[in-house]
Parts: structure tokens; sequence; C-alpha cells
């Protein structure tokens, strides 16, 4: 492999605001999705459902996206009882929580709407959260369970239905310890437990044929009450222009051949949260952002908020990390992304040197920091 990473470093410029801003009430928590629709209208959905409100964004580029209306979910969230219109998790688990939307596509054919998000069992349950020790109100060291799930809409993001849950974890969403009420289902045996799929970005391939989930799997341990591992996985699925969306299929052992609910899963990269991928045109390089993790009892540290880039030629294997500086300290947000700064072309492509990094923590505003690539002296 070539090393772009070796040749060129980031160079990054003073921040801005974004129309992702508290002010509206859109409180971010996760990248934030954007996709093209067929006539080139570039949309973004932004917020979750538990603080504030879920906005629908459109634009030309990040320039000038702004909130063109709220988004309504014509399904209740929360309590387990009403909640995702009674849709189970498929551990047969009834669902329960908020939606975090951290993927966008838009049907080049039917122009319908897609959006995927993320679902964790521990948090805004209205009194049926649970975590790996039992119910909760906050879940114990971040120890709930994920899933990713799907809602579409075909009025351009007014109103949404859900549809089903698309992504889940090898290992079923409870332990030994508390059954949530799954029948004759076993649970993760306690000490290490995975916390399942999600915390996730998504990648459209500009020119090619499918459409990628890049999701972390979290372990901790029940014993110590440590996150071990939180590494980065992929699942695809293939590209339909007739209003359809597909099942996925996780990466294995080499090859995407596991199916997307109770599939078994290889990391494709290590020690990293929250992974997004852009495609650089003008190298013919994937570049992956991430913020390092790192094994640690004491949770709050586990994360480190700093962007780290990785470089790849197939997606699949990919360099060792390399932190971005910035005025002599390392750079970055709990939450970042490279976005294009044009105003046409996949949102998942850089077409030159010249980008944008959107930065974020949990519930914050987004900030906009321009950014290029130089080659180093």
């Amino acid at each position: 492999m070539d090393s772009f990473l070796q040749k060129y470093t980031v160079e990054v410029g003073e921040e801005k605001e974004t129309a992702f801003s508290n002010a509206i009430g859109v409180y971010q928590d996760g990248t934030t999705p954007m996709c093209r629709d067929a006539n080139g209208k570039l949309w973004a959905i932004s917020g979750h459902s538990h603080m504030g409100h879920i906005g629908m964004f459109c634009g030309t580029c990040l320039d000038d996206l702004k909130e063109v209306y709220p988004v309504q979910t014509l399904f209740c969230v929360g309590n387990a009882e009403y909640a995702f219109s009674g849709i189970r998790y498929p551990e047969g688990v009834r669902a329960r929580g908020s939606v975090w939307p951290f993927g966008l596509y838009i049907c080049p054919g039917t122009n319908r709407f897609f959006c995927f998000f993320h679902n964790e069992s521990g948090w805004e349950g209205v009194g049926t959260a649970y975590d790996a020790l039992g119910p909760c109100e906050r879940p114990h060291y971040d120890s709930d369970f994920r899933h990713i799930g799907l809602m579409h809409s075909d009025d351009e993001g007014r109103t949404w239905v859900f549809d089903r849950w698309v992504l889940t974890g090898e290992e079923v969403c409870f332990t030994q310890i508390y059954d949530p009420g799954a029948g004759r289902v076993r649970g993760q045996a306690p000490g290490r437990i995975s916390l399942g799929s999600g915390d996730f970005s998504l990648y459209a391939e500009p020119e090619g044929d499918y459409i990628y989930l890049i999701y972390n799997k979290i372990y901790v341990n029940t014993k110590t009450a440590a996150w071990e591992d939180c590494d980065v996985y992929m699942a695809r699925t293939r590209k339909r222009d007739d209003g359809i969306m597909g099942d996925f299929v996780k990466y294995y052992e080499g090859s995407f051949c596991e199916p997307g609910n109770f599939g078994k899963e290889t990391p494709v990269a290590r020690h990293s949260w929250h992974a997004r991928i852009a495609y650089l045109q003008k190298y013919g390089k994937y570049l992956m952002t991430s913020c390092p993790m790192r094994p640690s009892g004491d949770v709050a540290e586990v994360i480190e908020d700093v962007l780290e880039l990785r470089e790849s030629d197939d997606m699949l294997h990919w360099s060792e990390p390399r932190r971005v500086v910035k005025d002599g300290n390392e750079f970055g947000a709990h939450y970042v992304a490279l976005f294009p700064n044009g105003s046409t072309g996949s949102p998942f492509l850089i077409p030159d040197d010249d980008f944008s990094v959107l930065t974020n923590y949990n519930g914050t505003s987004v900030l906009r920091w321009p950014a290029k690539f130089v080659c180093k002296k």
C-alpha cells in the first residue's frame, strides 16, 4: 500500500458554526448523516428523539444547509409496551428507547428516504430501560445493548414509518444476570459480554453497487465494570432503485457472508470509536476517520476525543492510525467526520485537497472546521 498519510498531513483552520445547532433545538449525538437526491439537493437529518427534536435539513452544500422542518415519527419511542410499533428486537425482546439518526440514503429511482438509526436498551426507556445488570434509569458503565433500526419516509423526511431492525450482534441483547422477557432464549454469561451492533455511520459508494454500515461492537466485563474492546466492523447491502432496502450482510473472515442479524463478524479496524469513511478522488484512497479507544477501568476515559485517520485501497485493509494536530495540539472531538465543500457530488467523496471536518460531542452543536491536505516537507 502506497502510504498517502506518510506523504500528506491535514491542516485545520478555524471553527465555524453550522445549521446543526442547539439554538434551534437540535442536539446532534453521532456524526451527521447526509445524502443527495437524484436532483442534486443535499439533505441531512440531525438531532435525536429524547432531546430537542430531530430536524430535516436541505440545501446545495454545507454553506447553505438549513432546517426545513422538524421530523415526525409515525411510531412511538420510549416504553417497551408501545415503542417501535410493537416490532420486537430480533432476539424477541420488546424494543424500547430512542432514535439516534446516523445514516441517510435516498433511493434515486423513487425518492424514498431511508434513515438508519442507533438504538440502546438502557436510555429513555420510560420505566423499561435495562442494561447488562438489570433494569436501570441510566446504564451502568454504558453497558446497555445496541441495535440498528431502519425507517423510511415518502414525503422527503417530514414523516417516518418504522420498518425493522437491520443489524444485531452475534450475541443476544441481554445477560444471564437479567432476562428482559425473551422467553426460552439463553442470555450471555457474566464476564466478557458484547453490547451488540451500533454506534455507526453509513457509506454509500459514489459509483459502486453497495451501501455500507460501519459500526462498533463494544465488549465490557460485568465482573470488572470495564470496557475491554471497541472495534470497527462492516456490513453491506446492494443498492436498488425501486424503493426497497435489502437486508445487510456482515463482513466475516475475508468476505461479506454472514447475516446482518445474529451473524458472525470480523473487525476491520481495532480500538476505534464511531468510524466514518470518505473516498479521496484525487488520490484514489479511502480514508477512515474515528477516535481512539483505550481499554480502561475508568469508563469516562475509554474514548479519546482525538481525530485519527486510516487509509485503505479496498475499505477492508486499513493502515495504522495517525493523529491530527492543530496548532501543536491533538485535534478532535467525540464525533468527527470529513465532508466535501462543493455543491455537487456525493457527500462521501472528497474531490480535491479542500474539505471540512465536522465535530461534535454528545448532544452539542456541530462545528465546521475548514481543512486541507498538505504535502509534508
